[in-house]
């Protein structure tokens, strides 16, 4: 049970090597509790950490011509995903919160998370401290899904980090994911947190660096392991995994 590490250039290179790893490296997990509840498996890494040297270049993974696969995401859907789940904290009426109302989350002496964050790294950009928290203790109570059963945040801590290099400063940024969904969620929450990485450096007066991902639990879901086969060219019949 080893954790699996890969090093990428780009998500779309680092989406590719997990999904294509996935069939020796993971194990077969039942659902339990969360989405598809007792209804689908799930192909899940015991651990994952990814370093991916240049995250704002190729983050759409690419489809081999005429295979009919479509593409998980789009540039378009990344944007989006970046201005209104990330950046706008509005929640709508049955939002019981998404990751900007956490991200921008408002503080005891005014402003947001977000700005304590990129008013450390202008100040004290070598800081330690410069996190931005989406997970609660509360979350397991509060957080329910459109189904009406708990559904607390996947993505649970983004670590702002400025490293010192010859000539600039650079701003990288891990993240931890409980769950991941690594065949359609992957790329477009790597897409938009590498836009928010970009945002934060701009504010902060620093250089854009990597990215840096860890999960305990990534996967792929029971009925996207013919399509990642499809994409990846491991064809093999998969087992009954009930």
């Amino acid at each position: 049970m080893e954790p699996f590490f890969i090093k990428a250039k780009t998500i779309s290179d680092a989406w590719f090597q997990l999904i294509y790893n996935v069939f020796d490296n993971a194990y077969t997990q039942r659902i339990q509790r969360g989405s598809f509840e007792n209804e689908q498996y799930r192909l899940q890494y015991p651990g994952m950490a990814v370093y991916i040297e240049h995250p704002s270049e190729d983050m759409v993974p690419v489809m081999p011509p005429n295979s009919g696969i479509p593409a998980p995401t789009t540039m378009e859907y990344i944007e989006d995903y970046f201005a209104n789940y990330l950046m706008d904290p509005e929640l709508s009426e049955n939002e019981t919160y998404k990751y900007a109302s956490r991200i921008h989350y408002p503080m005891p002496k005014g402003g947001t998370q977000l700005d304590r964050v990129i008013e450390m790294l202008r100040e004290t950009p070598l800081t330690n401290q410069a996190v931005v928290e989406i997970g609660t203790p509360e979350d397991n109570d509060i957080c329910l899904g459109n189904d009406g059963k708990m559904d607390p945040p996947c993505l649970r801590l983004l670590d702002f980090k400025a490293v010192p290099l010859k000539d600039e400063t650079v701003l990288t940024v891990s993240c931890y994911f409980r769950s991941w969904d690594l065949w359609a969620g992957f790329p477009t929450n790597l897409g938009g947190i590498e836009l928010l990485k970009k945002y934060v450096a701009d504010e902060a007066g620093l250089s854009s660096g990597p990215i840096y991902a860890y999960s305990a639990g990534a996967h792929i879901y029971g009925y996207q392991e013919d399509i990642a086969r499809l994409r990846t060219g491991i064809q093999k019949l998969k087992a009954n995994r009930g």
